[in-house]
């Protein structure tokens, strides 16, 4: 990965909630009783969430890097997790598709990052398209979470990039990070992510595959 343009972005991304923050907070001090004085502290609160939200994606991205991502290992249900991920996107309103053999599912794992796993391809599937498919399978000892959208086609040479920091910063204000920590969680369970064309040709399918105990 190129590193210059890595953190000349990190720096222009930081930077918009900041002044924003800045902005806010002086002129709530120079006039604390005005008339806009909560809309003010509704930017600081709003924005400093937004910053905390970028913060935690770095801390992860360094926890990547140094290969400390899980903290913990045991028997996970896959249905469990799936539900936690899907209650913690706002206005989710995907209903999965599971098969009659991938209904109880158990993987071995870390089950906060398992959950952040799966929010993270819900969240992307839902800012590209409300209506997107969500389908669980067993594929012999490995289950298959697949995410289909019928969003805005993706061309052929961005689509390996969306797994990778030069993507653009994703819609919930973070710093592009989230499906590539996805793909490293995916990966600290022996698992896999990929994103890729549908077979329809339109829009972009997540699959994420999972070893099972």
């Amino acid at each position: 990965m190129n590193e210059r343009p890595w953190f000349d972005r990190l720096a222009h991304d930081l930077r918009g909630p900041l002044t924003s923050l800045q902005t806010a907070a002086y002129l709530l001090k120079s006039d604390p009783r005005g008339n806009n004085a909560q809309e003010l502290a509704d930017i600081i609160v709003r924005q400093g969430q937004r910053l905390g939200r970028m913060i935690e994606e770095l801390d992860d991205w360094a926890r990547v890097e140094q290969r400390r991502l899980l903290d913990q290992r045991g028997p996970v249900e896959l249905a469990t997790t799936l539900d936690l991920a899907l209650t913690g996107v706002p206005g989710c309103a995907i209903e999965p598709e599971i098969a009659d053999d991938a209904r109880s599912l158990v993987v071995v794992g870390d089950d906060v990052r398992l959950t952040q796993l799966l929010r993270a391809l819900v969240a992307q599937a839902m800012a590209r398209d409300p209506g997107a498919r969500l389908r669980v399978a067993r594929e012999g000892d490995t289950a298959v979470v697949t995410l289909t959208d019928r969003g805005p086609a993706v061309a052929d040479e961005p689509l390996g990039r969306l797994l990778t920091t030069s993507q653009h910063p994703a819609p919930d204000d973070g710093l592009g990070l989230r499906l590539l920590i996805a793909a490293a969680i995916a990966e600290a369970h022996g698992g896999s992510l990929e994103a890729r064309r549908p077979p329809s040709g339109e829009g972009l399918e997540l699959r994420c595959t999972l070893p099972l105990a």
